[in-house]
C-alpha cells in the first residue's frame, strides 16, 4: 500500500507534471498573474528609462554649463593667484615684520630705562626703527600705543 498511496492536492499534480516531463514539481502559475506580472514589470522598465533620461539631461546640462565656465589648467598660475590673494604672506615678509617689531620693542625698553615718559619713548623707538628699516617700517602713534602697550 505504500506505492498505492492517494495523492491529494497540490502533490497530485506535482506528480501529473513530473509525468509528462515538464520537470518542474514546483509551483505553476496561472495565465493571469503571468500577464499582471508582466505587466508590472514593463512599467518598472518605463519608470527606469525615464529616470535614466531625466539624469542624463541633468548631467549634459552640468556638462554645457562647467565648458562655458573658463578652464584654468595651469596650476602654477592657480597657485600663484592663490598666493597673490592671501592676506599673510610669505615666511620670509613675516620674518621681516617680526624682525622689525622686535627692534621697535627692544629700542622702546632702552627708552624707558633712560627714564623716558611712556610717549617719548614710544616716538623715540619708532624714530630708531625709521631711521634703521626707513620710513615705510615706521607706525602712527596709535598703532604705537596698541603695540607697545
Amino acid at each position: 500500500m505504500k506505492n498505492k498511496e492517494k495523492k491529494k492536492g497540490k502533490n497530485k499534480k506535482a506528480e501529473k507534471q513530473l509525468k509528462k516531463g515538464n520537470g518542474k514539481a514546483g509551483k505553476i502559475t496561472k495565465p493571469g498573474k503571468l500577464k499582471a506580472s508582466t505587466k508590472a514589470l514593463r512599467r518598472e522598465i518605463q519608470r527606469l528609462t525615464q529616470e535614466l533620461q531625466s539624469r542624463d539631461d541633468q548631467l549634459n546640462a552640468l556638462m554645457s554649463g562647467q565648458a562655458s565656465l573658463p578652464a584654468n589648467d595651469d596650476i602654477g598660475l592657480l597657485s600663484q593667484t592663490l598666493h597673490d590673494s592671501s592676506d599673510a604672506g610669505s615666511i620670509s615678509e613675516r620674518k621681516k615684520i617680526w624682525e622689525r617689531h622686535q627692534y621697535l620693542r627692544s629700542c622702546y625698553e632702552k627708552h624707558l630705562e633712560a627714564g623716558l615718559e611712556k610717549v617719548t619713548a614710544r616716538h623715540n623707538a619708532d624714530q630708531d626703527l625709521r631711521q634703521r628699516y626707513g620710513d615705510d617700517a615706521g607706525y602712527t602713534a596709535e598703532q604705537l600705543d596698541s603695540i607697545l602697550s
